[in-house]
């Protein structure tokens, strides 16, 4: 979802930038959410930039996919298209970066969804990473938040050794058009949001559904 979606904040009824809903404490982003797209968060974890950094480093770097070549807005780093190996800094940097594609912000969403499911095909593909989960978390200590329990945490991990079962993951974004407008933070002040492409919110809700079985 776009951080500057334009939606209908949970607990006050007003627009505003979905991104701005964490002004309002975590839940509001989750209770927003989960009205945006009809379907129960059950879990979320927040992250912030030093855990991308942390994490992709703990875990000895990744290999991201890039749908273009390109060079960050800053000059600093250059990618290419197909997979390129990652450090911390060079996937922060290429989550972060919008200026390089004329998408935008929706480019920039798939690039995230890149570097998550490089995160996750890293860890679940080895044992020797698994096992050293609590490790991993410790590292990452007072950069990120989550309402996953610890005895959950565990469950899950020890679940995946035992089978080492593939995972397939899906990926989807959500589309809009850019519109200047007041935000219920912000007052009157008219700043930039995505005005939600309905069908595109449409489909995302029936591919929840689907992956779900319901």
């Amino acid at each position: 979802i776009p951080r500057d979606y334009y939606v209908t904040l949970h607990s006050y009824g007003a627009k505003d930038k979905l991104t701005h809903s964490g002004i309002y404490g975590i839940n509001e982003t989750v209770k927003t959410a989960e009205d945006l797209l009809d379907t129960d968060i059950n879990y979320y974890v927040r992250v912030n930039f030093t855990t991308v950094i942390k994490l992709v480093d703990k875990l000895g770097g990744i290999d991201v996919y890039s749908d273009y070549s390109f060079t960050t807005s800053d000059k600093l780093y250059t990618f290419k298209k197909g997979y390129n190996h990652m450090n911390g800094e060079e996937a922060l940097r290429f989550s972060r970066e919008r200026y390089s594609f004329a998408s935008g912000d929706n480019q920039r969403v798939k690039n995230q969804q890149h570097v998550i499911e490089a995160i996750m095909k890293k860890v679940l593909n080895s044992t020797t990473l698994l096992t050293k989960y609590t490790d991993i978390l410790d590292s990452l200590k007072g950069s990120f938040q989550t309402n996953i329990a610890q005895d959950d945490i565990s469950s899950l991990v020890k679940d995946q050794i035992n089978n080492m079962s593939s995972w397939t993951i899906k990926s989807n974004s959500l589309t809009g058009t850019g519109a200047s407008s007041s935000t219920y933070s912000m007052g009157s002040t008219k700043l930039y949001v995505m005005v939600p492409n309905l069908t595109s919110v449409t489909s995302a809700k029936e591919k929840i559904d689907e992956v779900l079985g319901e």
